[in-house]
């Protein structure tokens, strides 16, 4: 989805869902124990099957391969003879189905209603009588004559509605492609009519003077590089709908398309501000350039002009606000432009001193506005010219793409239908190709439009076909009421349809949510409003590239430590209560490893390791890889001199949650082996258990070794060592390594030497608390190497006396572990788990509060085990 212009069309349609309810509205209790049911096996086996193809489905490649593998196809089995009767039928469905699908105009019209036909007759006819103004002032923004924008408004709206399959959407001319294109094909005409510039239809300052016979070839030759550009943008939508290319407008940022979409508006806006002075200046893309025209020609504005120009954006405004406000007066917005247009076209005709004395430009004072139905124009299309609109067609087939999937998505969600992309991409392609054969320039859909379209009701595409219908008998018959329409009403509509396109409260928000995005939705503004529009989107396309490219090459990866008292892992910036384990470093990868950031991933596990061996010197790195959906033979290579690099530094690698599919790619390229199986765990929590139970085994290991060679070397020493001396020499073994003494690789036939299963690991006596995990209530964790029964009552009675109550509490009684090297077996262990709040706050706790809690809770379990050694 084009999320750059999500924002512009959830400000101009309405919020998409209703206002959530609360829990107490719907019933809804967290404490209230709830059966989880299991789906059956059947129905179970084939959702499995479904989301297998459908995952087949979304991988091009996989189905080029199978297409490509045309001798390895198994022999089909043989099928049961059919009748051509039966044949005939099930190849009718298929073209029905296929029809239907790509015709939607089929599917419609079914269920067009008597109330739904009235729905769509009065919200087309409202799209319809504001779309004639609209089209002739973006038009005008385009460089060309107005009837063009007319044009362009009735056939692509035609070609939609059997087409498209958003029901609300108006598909028509609209600011931002008529903006792109005026930009894109000034080059292109400067080589062929040097000195002549795009709308510039009358003799003024500051244009190289040309001949009439001149000025009609020169704007002759625009409109067929309009219509042809128009030509080959619909051709690329349609390529890119059979490619399936349309996910790579997702590659565009929110930011970037924001801030190029806001600088665009302002671009728009200054173009029409020398019909709001009344005078003439030159053409340009360049928001200083303007700012500088205007400066100049400010001693020359006309005053009548401004004035009537400015009393129009003020109605304009406020008859916006209005029918936003009060329900009543919801057609106000849409039919205040027809209003101004009448208003001001009964001024300038029937006050002939507004004319002559005040000079007000309008529409036919130089050429009346040709009256009939839109010329054929194919042969307009020139394919020589190519390489020139090829630009220029690429943007404006990439913006108004975002900008009517966008609308599109939207208003589908709003009203629970759902809208294929693909679809889209077609219907749009379709209306500007065949628009090109009837004189229509570029068009896209509309969020002004739409939103009017939406708001007076319609229902189905019916809607979008009467707008069309209005056109063409506009065309038709009342083109000649046009030729006293003011500049000035046309100008005014502009600047209010495209002031809500500056997003300037979203660069508000990206600054408090984040300032990255904020510097990204500058550079594209400033970038669009200095660099010009086309470099703008050049830029906005670059700058969202190198996001991908920054936030790929530089995954994120997170470092865990465990919560004191369970078996959870959390991420350190998330978690502020977490202790790390001894010796053992912990990190979850974000993403797939692949060539671009294999080489990064080392580094940032090699610069940590460093940084560690002063404070905790690391023994063992726990990966945690459930983000890490695929790897390349890059990565594998690195994963290799990963391990080896580490192994020769005496540290082990081990890796936790491997997924499946990572698993067989690790099996097939050797890793699983040349690692070592026993490195692979199923979790974090088993993951850090093994390393701990290899540390102990390689430490008892090296401890008998030790008092067995002092035995051999001295003389009056035992043949036999006693197990408080190989427990001694382990334990300064450990104090060793906690000072930072390094250990020597071990080689593959020394680790067979160890014997890990005889080496159990346990949580010991622990007080942990977290403020982070549930939402409302700090959580306490007291792990008991011993169960006490009593201990709970007490534990109670400290909570009561501090204040807190226990919104939910969990006590787990362990087995046996039966992993003692005694005979006997070892106590019952005990976790306990409390949800608790203060009475005070009616909140979570504070540190302070924690740690007092914490030392009356250790001093609790000190007193009940009778343990002076404990450690918690």
């Amino acid at each position: 989805m084009a999320s750059g212009m999500h924002a512009a069309a959830l400000g101009q349609l309405g919020p998409c869902k209703p206002k959530a309810l609360a829990a107490a509205d719907v019933g809804l209790d967290a404490t209230e124990p709830v059966e989880i049911v299991l789906l059956s096996e059947e129905r179970s086996q084939q959702a499995a099957q479904i989301l297998q193809l459908k995952g087949l489905e979304s991988r091009p490649m996989v189905q080029a391969r199978k297409m490509l593998a045309c001798g390895e196809r198994p022999t089909p089995e043989p099928r049961s003879q059919k009748l051509p009767v039966e044949v005939m039928r099930e190849a009718q469905g298929r073209l029905g189905r296929f029809l239907q699908r790509r015709v939607p105009l089929l599917s419609w019209t079914r269920t067009v209603t008597g109330q739904s036909l009235r729905a769509d007759l009065i919200a087309g006819l409202t799209v319809g009588v504001m779309v004639i103004p609209q089209s002739m002032s973006y038009a005008s923004i385009a460089g060309l004559p107005y009837i063009y924008g007319m044009y362009a408004a009735c056939v692509p709206g035609m070609v939609y509605a059997a087409f498209g399959q958003s029901r609300q959407l108006a598909v028509g001319p609209v600011a931002m492609v008529s903006l792109i294109m005026n930009a894109g094909l000034e080059g292109p005409m400067a080589e062929i009519c040097p000195g002549w510039e795009p709308g510039h239809h009358k003799e003024g300052e500051g244009q190289i003077h040309l001949d009439e016979q001149m000025q009609e070839y020169c704007t002759n030759e625009y409109i067929k590089l309009a219509i042809f550009t128009s030509a080959i943008m619909g051709i690329i939508q349609i390529l890119a709908m059979v490619l399936r290319m349309g996910f790579l407008v997702t590659f565009l940022g929110h930011p970037v398309t924001s801030g190029f979409t806001s600088g665009a508006a302002i671009i728009i806006g200054f173009s029409q501000v020398k019909y709001m002075l009344g005078v003439h200046m030159d053409k340009s893309q360049y928001v200083y350039k303007m700012v500088a025209e205007v400066a100049l020609k400010l001693k020359d504005t006309n005053w009548m002009t401004l004035l009537l120009g400015l009393g129009c954006v003020i109605f304009l405004t406020c008859a916006k606000l209005a029918s936003k406000r009060w329900k009543r007066l919801s057609l106000v917005g849409p039919l205040a432009p027809l209003f101004c247009c009448t208003v001001g076209t009964l001024l300038i005709w029937l006050c002939v001193p507004l004319r002559e004395t005040y000079e007000v430009s309008y529409v036919g004072q130089e050429k009346e506005i040709p009256a009939g139905l839109f010329p054929v124009s194919v042969g307009a299309w020139n394919f020589q010219n190519f390489a020139k609109v090829l630009p220029t067609a690429l943007s404006c087939a990439l913006i108004g793409y975002m900008e009517s999937i966008a609308i599109g998505k939207n208003l589908a969600a709003k009203h629970g239908y759902e809208l294929d992309a693909g679809q889209e991409l077609f219907a749009l392609g379709l209306s500007n190709l065949v628009g090109s054969m009837f004189s229509c320039y570029p068009v896209t859909g509309s969020f002004s439009r739409s939103a009017v379209n939406n708001a007076t009701g319609a229902q189905t595409q019916m809607a979008g076909l009467v707008t069309a219908l209005v056109m063409l008998c506009t065309l038709k018959w009342l083109t000649p009421l046009f030729n006293f329409l003011p500049d000035f009403v046309l100008a005014a509509i502009v600047i209010s349809s495209v002031a809500p396109l500056v997003a300037y409260t979203e660069a508000i928000k990206l600054w408090r949510v984040k300032k990255n995005d904020f510097f990204l939705w500058v550079a594209a503004f400033l970038g669009t409003l200095f660099l010009g529009v086309l470099t703008g989107i050049a830029l906005a396309v670059g700058l969202s590239l190198a996001i991908v490219i920054y936030e790929s090459v530089r995954p994120q990866i997170t470092i865990l430590w465990r919560l004191p008292g369970t078996t959870i892992y959390r991420n350190v910036k998330q978690e502020s209560s977490g202790a790390f384990v001894p010796n053992v470093f912990i990190a979850r990868i974000g993403s797939s490893i692949y060539f671009a950031n294999a080489f990064f991933i080392k580094e940032w596990l090699q610069e940590r390791i460093r940084a560690l061996a002063s404070v905790n010197r690391t023994e063992y790195i726990v990966l945690e890889m459930t983000s890490v959906v695929s790897v390349d033979s890059t990565a594998l290579h690195v994963l290799e001199d990963l391990v080896l690099d580490f192994r020769s530094q005496g540290v082990h690698i081990a890796m936790a949650m491997v997924g499946n599919r990572l698993d067989r790619t690790f099996r097939k390229a050797g890793l699983t082996n040349f690692v070592g199986e026993k490195w692979f765990f199923p979790s974090v929590h088993d993951a850090v258990v093994g390393c701990l139970r290899h540390q102990k085994a390689k430490r008892r290991l090296l401890a008998t070794r030790s008092v067995l060679s002092n035995s051999l070397a001295g003389a009056t020493a035992s043949t036999e060592c006693s197990a408080s001396e190989a427990a001694t020499v382990q334990t300064d073994a450990q104090s060793d390594v906690e000072k930072g003494v390094p250990e020597l690789p071990w080689s593959r036939s020394q680790e067979d030497l160890l014997h890990i299963e005889d080496n159990p690991v346990t949580v010991g006596n622990e007080i942990g608390y977290s403020n982070d995990v549930h939402h409302s209530c700090t959580v306490i964790f007291i792990n008991l190497m011993e169960d006490v029964p009593t201990i709970m009552s007490d534990i109670t009675a400290i909570f009561q006396r501090r204040g807190l109550t226990i919104c939910r509490a969990n006590i787990e009684a362990m087995g046996d572990d039966g992993m003692s090297t005694m005979c006997v077996a070892r106590p019952r262990r005990a976790a306990h788990v409390y949800h608790v709040r203060s009475l005070r706050s009616h909140g979570k706790l504070q540190d302070e509060e924690l740690l007092d809690l914490k030392a009356e809770l250790k001093a609790l379990i000190h007193h009940h085990m009778h343990r002076p050694d404990l450690e918690l």
